[in-house]
C-alpha cells in the first residue's frame, strides 16, 4: 500500500515554508481548511491566497510527489471569514494517505505550540538540525514529538463481541474497550489489564489487528482482537457505565466512521 503513496514522510528540511509551498491549512483550534479547488486537504498553491500576514506557525511534513509539504497554522485574523472542518470529520471522509497527512500536521503543530521552553532550565528552545526535534541551547536537552500509545480490543465470545458505553460517550453509543499503555507494560499486557479493570473479564489469544494515529492530541491507537476466557461483565462505574455481548447483526449505535474502533467493528462484520 505505502509504495503507491504520493506522500513520503521526512523528518527535516533546511528550508522554511514559503507562501507557494504545498500545505495543509489549520486554524489555531486544529481544524482544517479544505482546498477550494477540489475540496481536498492539500493547498497546491500554498497559503499565499489565504494569509494577509505571516502564518502563526508551520511544520514540515515531508514530500508530496517530490515537493515539500507543510502544515500551516493561520492567524486568528486570517481565519475569521473561512469555513474550517473538524479533524474527526476529515478522518471519516479521507483515505489513509490524506488521513496520515492531516494527523501528522495536527500533532506536529500541537507539539510545536506546547514545546517552546526547556522543562529543565526554562530556556527558549531552538530547532535541531537534521531531525524533527527541538534543542535547548543552554543545557542541551532534546525534545521530540510526543506519542502516547493506547490499545483498543475487540473481544470475541462465540459469535458475539464485547461493546461498552464510556461515561463520556453520547447516550446510546457503544464501542470497544480501550485505554492507555502504562510505563513498563507491553501492548498485550495493557490489553489484558484494561479489559479486566473496565469490565472484569479475563481474555486470551490476544492478537494484533492494526493501528491508527489519533492526534487528540498525540495518541497512537493500536488495535487488537482477543478471545473471552473467564469472568462476568462488571463495569467499573468510573469509565464504563454499561457493557454487554452483541451479535454482529444486532449492534447498537457505534462510533462514527474514521475511528479505529469503527474500522475494527466494520472489518468483523465484513468477515461474516
Amino acid at each position: 500500500m505505502f509504495e503507491q503513496w504520493h506522500f513520503q514522510v521526512a523528518p527535516y528540511t533546511e528550508f522554511p515554508c514559503r507562501e507557494n509551498d504545498l500545505c495543509l491549512l489549520f486554524n489555531p483550534a486544529g481544524e482544517l481548511l479544505p482546498a477550494a479547488e477540489d475540496h481536498g486537504l492539500i493547498h497546491f498553491c500554498g497559503y499565499g491566497n489565504y494569509a494577509g500576514q505571516q502564518p502563526h506557525d508551520a511544520a514540515f511534513l515531508g514530500y508530496w510527489e517530490g515537493k515539500r509539504c507543510y502544515a500551516v497554522t493561520l492567524t486568528e485574523q486570517d481565519c475569521e471569514t473561512r469555513k474550517f472542518s473538524s479533524l474527526r470529520e476529515i478522518l471519516a471522509q479521507q483515505d489513509a494517505e490524506l488521513s496520515c497527512l492531516a494527523c501528522m500536521g495536527k500533532q506536529l503543530l500541537d507539539w510545536r505550540q506546547h514545546t517552546r521552553y526547556c522543562s529543565a532550565c526554562g530556556g527558549l528552545l531552538q530547532e535541531k538540525t537534521a531531525e524533527r526535534a527541538r534543542l535547548c541551547p543552554a543545557c542541551g536537552q532534546l525534545y521530540y514529538p510526543r506519542i502516547s500509545p493506547a490499545v483498543i480490543v475487540a473481544v470475541h465470545r462465540d459469535e458475539k463481541i464485547l461493546l461498552a458505553h464510556n461515561v463520556n460517550f453520547a447516550p446510546g453509543v457503544y464501542s470497544l474497550v480501550a485505554g492507555y499503555v502504562e510505563a513498563g507494560e507491553s501492548l498485550e499486557q495493557a490489553v489484558a489489564r484494561e479489559v479486566q479493570e473496565e469490565v472484569g473479564l479475563h481474555i486470551r489469544a490476544i492478537r494484533y489487528w492494526g493501528s491508527q494515529a489519533w492526534p487528540f492530541p498525540s495518541t497512537l491507537m493500536v488495535g487488537f482482537e482477543a478471545d473471552y476466557d473467564s469472568g462476568s461483565i462488571r463495569p467499573d462505574g468510573q469509565e464504563i457505565s454499561e457493557a454487554d455481548w452483541y451479535a454482529l447483526d444486532q449492534l447498537p449505535s457505534l462510533p462514527r466512521p474514521g475511528s479505529i474502533s469503527r474500522r475494527i467493528i466494520d472489518s468483523l462484520c465484513a468477515r461474516q
